[in-house]
C-alpha cells in the first residue's frame, strides 16, 4: 500500500474555508447512491436496482474520485441498506486509490416523538409571500416529484392546504416539550468513527428547532457537534425563513447548506425571498440542489452559483460516469481563473 493522500492534496478543484476549515467546492453527493433523483419514480426504482451492493457504488464512485479530482462527499447515516452501502462504498474507494476523502456528515435530528412541521412552514411561508409561495409550493417539480412518489392525490394536497391555512403563526405549544433523541443521534454519528469528518452539516430536519425558537437548545447541540467536528452548517430548505429566524437569534454556526439553483427549485418559501436571505447572510453558503434534481445544464448552473451567488461550494449528485463528465468538467470550467 502507497502513501494516502490527503483530501486537500488530492483534489483537483479550489479550496475554500468555512470558518476556517478548508474543503474543497465541489462535494459529492449522496443521491441517487441513496435511489433518489428527484425526477421520478421510475428513475428512483432504476438506481435502487443498479446498486448491487457497496462494490456497484464503487466502480461509480472511484472513477469520479481518480479521474475527476473529488475528494469530498456527503456522508448521510440511516438504517437504510443504500446509506450502509454507500458508507462502505466510500471506505473501499478511500482503500482502493490511498485517497482520503473528506466527508461532509449530516444526519436527521432524533426526536422521541414524530414530527411533521410541514403545516406550520406553510402558515408562515403564506404569511410572508401569499400567492407567490402557493404558485412556488405547488408548481416546484421536486414537490411534484414527492406528490408522485409518495402517491398523493389533488384533493390531499388541497386539506393540507386548508388545514396549513387554518393554523395560527405561533408555533405549538406542545413543541417546546419535544424532546431530542441524543442517544439515537450520537449512534448516527458513531458510525463515521475513523473517517475524516471536517464539517457536519445538518439536514433539513433540524429546522424544528429553529422554528420552536428553541434556541438556548439548538445552541447547546451546535456547540456538542462543533466539539466534535469543529465546523457546524445549518441545513434547511426555506432559507427564506430559517435563515432569518437564525441570524436574529446569533446562533454561532459557521454557515448554512441549502438549495441555490438558476432555476430556483426548492428555494423556499420563494426564490426571491431565499435569495434575499442567501445574500444578506454574513456567513458561507453550501449550495445543495445545484442542478435543481437534473434541471439545469451544468455549464449554466456553475457559474450562476459560483460567480453570480458567490457560494462557497456545491454539493453536488452523480450517478454515472456520462453524468461526471458532463458535470465536473463545468465545474472545473467555472472554477478556474479567468485568463
Amino acid at each position: 500500500m502507497g502513501r494516502v493522500r490527503g483530501y486537500l492534496e488530492g483534489s483537483a478543484f479550489p479550496v475554500t474555508e468555512i470558518a476556517g476549515t478548508p474543503i474543497p467546492r465541489i462535494i459529492l453527493g449522496t443521491h441517487p447512491f441513496d435511489g433518489t433523483t428527484y425526477t421520478s419514480v421510475a428513475r428512483d426504482q432504476a438506481y435502487r436496482a443498479q446498486w448491487m451492493g457497496p462494490q456497484s457504488m464503487v466502480e461509480v464512485m472511484q472513477p469520479i474520485v481518480r479521474q475527476f479530482g473529488v475528494t469530498a462527499s456527503r456522508g448521510f447515516p440511516s438504517d437504510a441498506q443504500l446509506s450502509r452501502w454507500h458508507q462502505e462504498a466510500l471506505r473501499r474507494t478511500m482503500e482502493a486509490l490511498n485517497q482520503e476523502i473528506a466527508i461532509v456528515l449530516g444526519s436527521v435530528l432524533p426526536m422521541q416523538a414524530r414530527l411533521d412541521t410541514s403545516h406550520f412552514l406553510y402558515r408562515l411561508s403564506l404569511k410572508l409571500a401569499g400567492d407567490v409561495f402557493q404558485r412556488t409550493w405547488r408548481g416546484d417539480p421536486i414537490h411534484q416529484y414527492w406528490f408522485a412518489h409518495r402517491g398523493t392525490t389533488a384533493a390531499e394536497i388541497d386539506a393540507f392546504i386548508a388545514e396549513a391555512t387554518a393554523l395560527p403563526l405561533t408555533p405549538p405549544p406542545e413543541w417546546k416539550r419535544v424532546e431530542v433523541d441524543y442517544e439515537r443521534l450520537d449512534a448516527l454519528l458513531d458510525r463515521w468513527q475513523g473517517y475524516t469528518v471536517p464539517i457536519y452539516a445538518s439536514n433539513e430536519t433540524w429546522e424544528f428547532m429553529v422554528l420552536a425558537q428553541r434556541f438556548d437548545e439548538l445552541q447547546e447541540l451546535v456547540t456538542r457537534l462543533k466539539k466534535r467536528f469543529g465546523t457546524f452548517l445549518l441545513g434547511t430548505h426555506y432559507a427564506g425563513i430559517i435563515l432569518p429566524m437564525a441570524e436574529a437569534a446569533d446562533l454561532a454556526v459557521d454557515g448554512y447548506s441549502t438549495p441555490v439553483n438558476a432555476a430556483g427549485i426548492l428555494m423556499l418559501p420563494t426564490p426571491t425571498l431565499a435569495l434575499n436571505a442567501i445574500r444578506s447572510s454574513t456567513k458561507p453558503i453550501i449550495a445543495i440542489k445545484p442542478l435543481g434534481g437534473g434541471r439545469v445544464p451544468p455549464h449554466h448552473a456553475f457559474p450562476y452559483l459560483f460567480h453570480e451567488i458567490g457560494v462557497h461550494a456545491a454539493m453536488v449528485g452523480i450517478g454515472s460516469l456520462a453524468e461526471a463528465e458532463a458535470t465536473l468538467t463545468a465545474a472545473k470550467t467555472a472554477l478556474s481563473p479567468l485568463p
